[in-house]
């Protein structure tokens, strides 16, 4: 191996240019990814605890979201209940029901009010004995509004909007 002869500033200019060319190295290549490795485990971390904290409170509250999803559940059960009774009772009285639009529940103190709005058309007879099915026990709603006007087609044919009234204890 050839030796060269340096001179003593050349000597220190090279072993400071080493030692820049070693640290810039060691930096780039064992440094920098290891502290990016860190810095994502560490939000990893944040993200998991902040995660664990939403479970935790969570779990705090369980109790009382069971019971508001349960009240939920019901009343919407109860609201599905009619809405089909009223399609089975408007399908064998020969009554086409349409737009059936069941409004947000209101809540009243000790009940919550229901309002269903739907338009209907059939035969005067059959709306009638459709209106009075539908206040009757096994739904007990309430008729709060009708309009009805005659199909320009058919005279014995009338068609209308119902605003019905629904209260759930």
């Amino acid at each position: 191996m050839a030796h060269i002869n340096l001179s003593k500033r050349e000597r220190y200019i090279f072993i400071v240019s080493a030692a820049l060319v070693s640290a810039a190295l060691l930096y780039n290549f064992a440094l920098e990814p290891n502290i990016k490795k860190w810095r994502l485990i560490n939000t990893e971390i944040t993200v998991k605890k902040a995660r664990m904290d939403k479970g935790i409170r969570l779990l705090k509250r369980r109790d009382s979201i069971i019971e508001e999803y349960n009240k939920y559940a019901k009343t919407t059960k109860n609201i599905s209940k009619i809405l089909g009774y009223m399609e089975n009772l408007a399908d064998s009285l020969g009554v086409k029901t349409g737009n059936i639009k069941p409004g947000q529940a209101v809540d009243k103190g000790l009940y919550k009010e229901y309002i269903i709005e739907l338009q209907i058309e059939g035969q005067m007879q059959h709306i009638v004995k459709f209106l009075s099915g539908l206040v009757k026990l096994p739904t007990l709603v309430v008729l709060k509004k009708f309009d009805f006007r005659v199909v320009s087609q058919n005279p014995l044919i009338f068609k209308g909007t119902v605003t019905l009234q629904k209260i759930i204890i």
